[in-house]
């Protein structure tokens, strides 16, 4: 129905509007539902709160300077957004409206809502949404590693105002991320706590840039102290940028600061590779290879650990990116993701044990060696394995 300047309205406020819900609705909801609909929501809350009887639209648009038609379209935006439900009485000269308010959603709420936080996104763009949660999520504290010791005697049941109940999903940790990412040993929580926005600015703490940080200090072993040096020197504050690549050179050349572990299969790869090494440190180039099965592979520590340590036994304790590969492949293909499945996966027969002869684990070309000549020929046999994997490798079939 067509809103007029007769029609009146009472306003009724259920809650009070506290600092936080003022927050929100400026900072969160006004890029969405505008500025007209976020004044509109503010100067029906004033009228709730002194209203002592009806009053007619002419006073809303005299207050807010808005015309009769700015004032309904603005109204549709908050009852869209569930910030307003209208009811509406039709007399012969005009319609009388009770408007009742609801509170605007916490930030974090806010933000956890996927068809909210999309419509933020489409208003502010991606970069301010992303900076946004950030910003909500680095004031959380995190229970990682907590177990949940509360003791329920009644769970509290909250009446709803809405007939239809909306449904809104846990902020996840900031440091939580996909499902082949759990695996990340990572202190988040204390390098949240010592490192400043002044060092690494809230904006640039994305999931990805978190993912990453997380993810190259798995692999290379390195503290969250370690971390927080590194990161610093990769941040460009006039520009607000963070660079990455450059965060993946200096943890290459970072000295682990995790060597120790109950389980020897748990360690950061850098130092179990290290230990096979007696000691000695791990080239830059081996890193790499660990670096990728870690950040592109998405394998678990545990599982590069025990890849490792099959791939040294069957290369003459050479990292062979092409025969890694070969292998990484296979095990991620057949959905190699814990130490248990890798272990069984060593035991299995592989392709790359397929090729592997008794005296070589891998054919020589592999290594780096020229064949050895042999009085023998190669039988026909061998002769087709190798161009079997000649085709795997890229190679040509001769």
């Amino acid at each position: 129905m067509e809103l007029k300047t007769k029609d009146t309205f009472r306003v009724e406020c259920r809650d009070s509007i506290s600092q936080e819900s003022l927050f929100s609705l400026y900072m969160y909801y006004q890029p969405v539902i505008g500025p007209a609909a976020a004044a509109l929501y503010m100067t029906l809350y004033a009228e709730g709160r002194t209203q002592h009887t009806q009053e007619n639209h002419s006073h809303l648009s005299a207050l807010l300077r808005m015309s009769i038609d700015d004032i309904e379209r603005a109204r549709i935006r908050l009852e869209e957004y569930m910030l307003l439900r209208t009811y509406a009485q039709e007399q012969e000269t005009r319609t009388n409206y009770i408007y009742v308010l609801h509170v605007p959603l916490s930030r974090e709420n806010f933000l956890s809502s996927a068809e909210l936080r999309n419509a933020y996104a489409s208003a502010v763009g991606q970069k301010q949404a992303e900076a946004a949660v950030a910003r909500v999520q680095s004031e959380k504290l995190s229970v990682h590693g907590y177990k949940e010791v509360t003791r329920i005697i009644a769970r509290r049941t909250e009446k709803r105002d809405y007939e239809t109940d909306v449904v809104y999903s846990k902020v996840s940790p900031r440091y939580r991320f996909e499902d082949d990412d759990e695996a990340i040993n990572f202190d988040y929580e204390k390098f949240f706590l010592t490192t400043s926005t002044l060092v690494f600015p809230a904006e640039l703490r994305t999931q990805e840039n978190l993912k990453l940080i997380g993810k190259l200090a798995t692999v290379h072993g390195l503290s969250a102290d370690r971390m927080r040096i590194l990161v610093s020197k990769c941040i460009n504050m006039e520009n607000m940028t963070f660079d990455g690549e450059r965060l993946k050179l200096l943890s290459e050349k970072a000295v682990p600061d995790i060597t120790k572990a109950s389980d020897p299969y748990s360690l950061p790869p850098v130092s179990f590779l290290q230990a096979k090494q007696n000691g000695a440190p791990v080239s830059l180039t081996d890193r790499r290879i660990l670096e990728d099965l870690s950040v592109k592979m998405h394998f678990p520590p545990e599982v590069i650990n025990v890849m490792i340590e099959y791939i040294l036994k069957k290369s003459k304790n050479r990292l062979v990116r092409a025969f890694v590969e070969m292998v990484a492949g296979e095990w991620a293909r057949d959905g190699v993701h814990t130490k248990e499945q890798a272990i069984a996966a060593t035991k299995k027969k592989t392709t790359a044990q397929t090729y592997a002869r008794k005296e070589k684990a891998v054919p020589a070309y592999m290594n780096g060696e020229q064949p050895e000549d042999t009085e023998t020929p190669a039988s026909e046999q061998d002769l087709n394995e190798l161009r079997n994997l000649m085709k795997k490798m890229g190679g040509s079939n001769g």
